[in-house]
């Protein structure tokens, strides 16, 4: 099992008009209507549902209680320009800012009080952005592939091989070996993405295509470029460097951990009528279209 993120929680209140307002006004959240009559507060991709205290829907908690949560929301906006629009509303903060631990690094909060006397934290990153969501993770599901890395593996640290030459790396692709293709696959596809890039779109470091269905890894290097260490058929698509090749990890100076996602994808097609000057982007939808499995390696590397 593989839990990717928090589609909802539910607060039990006093009133949902006053929960209603209060989180309109002070937080910035949209009022839903759904389920015949029933209320939310959404916000980002997620939302709070609202139970009136006495009227709980079923199933529900074994002792749904108003103020009894602890809630964590990210702001998008300076915790400065927070304090400045809570002030202005005459919404006491009761601590902050103060240093803490969030999800996915150090962050900073305030804390504040919701009508039913719930603690709201309202937090900012440190590095200035959360870490970006894992983009297999939104992508509609397919079985996994059984993926190896011959020095990477999942959270761990890049061997400074698989590094840019321009920190010092070697700007070699990893080998990479897969079993557990499904009949239905007819070739294969090799990408390198990283999510963490500040780009807002991600950052495409591999585009591998046209391996044959009979592959089943690549050696340490294959990624130099098209050339006769490749199967018959396969080509490079330029990644977002301008290179029809492999380019190693690059993150800019003083960013946390970003994630290396090496993918192997396993296609229904043994052409996805992709030229090797079709943008990296495109291509990423296309395979998307065509994947029947898939197997993925993260690991991760910062500057130091």
């Amino acid at each position: 099992m593989r839990i990717v993120r928090a589609d909802h929680l539910v607060l039990t209140v006093r009133s949902i008009p006053a929960s209603v307002d209060w989180y309109r006004t002070v937080l910035g959240m949209r009022p839903v209507v759904f389920g015949g009559g029933r209320v939310a507060l959404a916000f980002g991709g997620q939302k709070l549902n609202l139970h009136q205290a006495g009227k709980e829907l079923e199933p529900k908690a074994a002792a749904p209680t108003p103020g009894s949560a602890d809630l964590c929301l990210v702001s998008a906006v300076p915790l400065d320009e927070v304090r400045a629009h809570l002030h202005a509303l005459a919404v006491p903060i009761e601590t902050g800012p103060v240093a803490r631990t969030g999800a996915t690094g150090p962050i900073t909060s305030i804390y504040l009080r919701d009508p039913d006397r719930n603690l709201v934290e309202i937090s900012t990153y440190d590095a200035g952005r959360p870490q970006a969501p894992d983009p297999y993770d939104l992508l509609p599901p397919v079985p996994a592939l059984d993926l190896a890395g011959g020095d990477i593996a999942d959270n761990a640290p890049l061997d400074p091989r698989h590094v840019h030459d321009g920190l010092g790396g070697g700007n070699q692709s990893p080998a990479l070996s897969w079993t557990g293709a499904p009949a239905s696959a007819r070739g294969f596809a090799v990408t390198c993405y990283d999510p963490d890039a500040p780009t807002g779109s991600g950052l495409w470091h591999w585009l591998l295509l046209g391996l044959p269905a009979d592959c089943a890894g690549l050696a340490a290097g294959a990624g130099h470029g098209d050339g006769p260490q490749l199967p018959g058929g396969a080509f490079h698509l330029r990644n977002d460097f301008g290179q029809a090749a492999y380019t190693g990890a690059c993150p800019p100076p003083a960013d946390p951990d970003h994630r290396y996602l090496f993918a192997v994808h396993a296609l229904d097609t043994d052409d996805l009528a992709l030229a090797p000057d079709t943008p990296a982007g495109h291509a990423g939808f296309v395979l998307t279209a065509h994947t029947v499995a898939r197997g993925v390696l993260r690991p991760t590397f910062r500057r130091g």
